[in-house]
């Protein structure tokens, strides 16, 4: 009992602090399958506008009042990024290709939403909540290849939705989720920088279009 009663206490107080998502970076078994294998050597950049540690995040109500809070999650959005892309690039392109295409992708944005979908009274009521959770990525493009450049920015996302009950014990106020929160944020997360690669694969499709239309 008393050991319980010190783990309520450590919730209660790291409710407070900065939360801190573990990092999720491996390419998907859906991109992987998505994304074609190309004899083309790929000279890409990769830049991240948004460095390892505070995380973009808004909470929305149900009626739609917004509560902005960018130093509570901490995550590695670069090293995520990074490392989820150079293994797109790695494994999808040729290397020892002759033919080779120059590609800067730049990560402008990684960001969380939570939006309620119960009701501050109806939450104080029965001490249930439901909310579904986003994970946000804007990715801009440029792309050389065979001496034409083509540039593109896209937004994808990624999202899911999680019940809560608060309890008590004694004095003490805790919640019980469906889902680890911070599991399913950073699951999203690491969903969202994959599907911003799918879109990208996309993009490269209209790019190998044009070039095998302008060489007939």
């Amino acid at each position: 009992m008393k050991h319980f009663l010190i783990l309520l206490a450590c919730l209660v107080t790291l409710s407070s602090c900065s939360v801190t998502i573990p990092l999720q970076s491996n390419l998907s078994d859906q991109t992987m399958l998505l994304a074609e294998n190309k004899n083309i050597k790929a000279n890409y950049t990769l830049v991240s506008k948004v460095p390892d540690g505070y995380l973009p995040y808004v909470a929305v109500q149900k009626n739609g009042t917004e509560t902005p809070n960018n130093s509570f999650y901490i995550y590695a959005s670069e090293t995520a990024f990074k490392k989820i892309w150079s293994s797109y690039f790695s494994g999808k392109f040729n290397n020892y290709s002759k033919d080779q295409m120059d590609i800067a992708v730049t990560l402008k944005e990684l960001k969380l939403r939570e939006q309620a979908a119960t009701s501050v009274g109806m939450t104080m009521l029965t001490g249930n909540s439901t909310v579904n959770v986003e994970a946000a990525v804007t990715v801009h493009v440029i792309v050389d290849y065979h001496s034409k450049r083509y540039e593109n920015q896209f937004e994808v996302t990624a999202s899911d939705y999680n019940e809560s009950q608060q309890m008590a014990y004694g004095t003490y106020n805790y919640t019980v989720n469906q889902t680890n929160p911070t599991q399913q944020k950073s699951k999203l997360l690491e969903s969202s920088l994959n599907k911003s690669i799918i879109q990208f694969e996309n993009f490269l499709r209209s790019i190998m279009l044009i070039d095998k239309e302008g060489k007939q």
